[in-house]
């Protein structure tokens, strides 16, 4: 079986994705592919030059640049070169196109919106997919510490897509008690959100009661337990053992993490070393601040079960404990990680998209 394209893993890869991918009229770009294999000539070339320019708002790289190495990792890697600024923008478009009520979708504990680009692809072509990325990620503004203030920060950024509701709300594992929140937020604002999908994830009183809130806040365990799941990310897997791990000195373990990742393309070649620390850090403040629901949700919840969830054991994940209404549930192949990914996500769009459909906005 042929590999599968490595696809973007950062903004400055996403926007060279959907630039090359509208004029070549080709999907299913890999970042590593080139773009005269994929169909290009020296007249797009030239095209995607000046796009590129113009939708970053930067001087354009020379041509001969381009021609060097003409692939989306490389070309990304001259564009951070310049600048790593769009890296911490808080409302990421995976899929931007369309007159529809957006849906707002917010990532797991790994705080990376990019690892949801094949789920964005392959909703609607007018249905637009806005990821909200987690503050602390990239940049130099601390994570926050408590689920109620993550929560207000995306739902300011939200609004400037969006000013007004109804809303429609939606997150993978943690990301669906961040989207409660969102949503009970904004309830009293007196908005509504006609929509909370939780993927995968469980309702605030049994997240906490899960091991996993104790895992995480170890660093060494924590770094094991998200070396584990980039196979399911990325269908490739980390050779990180415990042993080996435990060989490295402390400080220099997220180093040595990045560098195992990054050599079978996980992430870009240039992505500082201090990813994994920082993922390890987010996820640790949330599961160490705890998170208690002030009011009940009012309005519609669409629970998506994978059948094989490590995480997410019970029927309804305990949404029914936080809304007024039971939950609708969808029960979906894969586990945790693979629900939202190659081979099965076309199962979750299709089923996230009859949820949109059904909220009726």
């Amino acid at each position: 079986m042929p590999p599968r394209p490595v696809p973007p893993r950062d903004i400055y890869e996403l926007r060279l994705w959907q630039i090359w991918s509208d004029l070549l009229h080709v999907d299913g770009i890999g970042v590593k592919d080139d773009f005269f294999a994929l169909g290009g000539d020296h007249a797009r070339a030239k095209a995607a030059l000046a796009t590129t320019a113009a939708r970053l708002g930067a001087p354009p790289l020379p041509m001969e640049t381009f021609l060097q190495e003409p692939t989306i990792e490389r070309i990304g890697c001259r564009l951070r070169a310049r600048s790593r600024k769009l890296c911490e923008q808080p409302v990421v478009p995976l899929q931007p196109h369309g007159s529809k009520s957006p849906f707002f979708f917010l990532p797991s504990g790994e705080g990376n919106v990019y690892y949801f680009h094949a789920l964005a692809r392959r909703m609607a072509p007018d249905q637009p997919f806005h990821a909200l990325q987690t503050r602390g990620l990239h940049g130099a503004a601390p994570p926050f510490d408590h689920v109620e203030d993550m929560a207000a920060d995306h739902i300011e950024s939200m609004r400037s897509v969006q000013p007004r509701g109804p809303y429609l709300l939606g997150g993978h594992c943690v990301g669906a008690m961040v989207a409660l929140e969102m949503a009970l937020q904004l309830q009293r604002r007196g908005e509504r959100v006609a929509l909370l999908a939780a993927i995968d994830g469980l309702a605030p009183a049994p997240f906490f009661r899960d091991e996993i809130t104790e895992t995480v806040q170890d660093p060494f365990e924590a770094l094991v337990f998200f070396g584990r799941g980039f196979k399911s990310w990325f269908g490739r897997e980390l050779p990180l053992r415990r042993e080996t791990l435990l060989a490295v000195e402390p400080e220099r373990r997220p180093a040595f993490v990045m560098e195992l990742a990054r050599e079978r393309d996980m992430f870009a070649p240039d992505e500082p070393d201090d990813r994994v620390s920082r993922v390890v850090d987010l996820a640790a403040r949330i599961c160490r601040a705890g998170y208690s629901p002030e009011d009940v949700y009012s309005g519609p919840v669409s629970f998506f079960r994978a059948y094989d969830s490590a995480l997410c054991e019970t029927a309804t994940g305990g949404w029914e404990e936080v809304s007024t209404r039971p939950p609708r549930v969808r029960e979906l192949p894969g586990d945790h990680v693979t629900l939202v990914v190659e081979p099965h996500v076309d199962r979750l769009a299709r089923e996230l998209r009859a949820a949109i459909a059904e909220a009726q906005v």
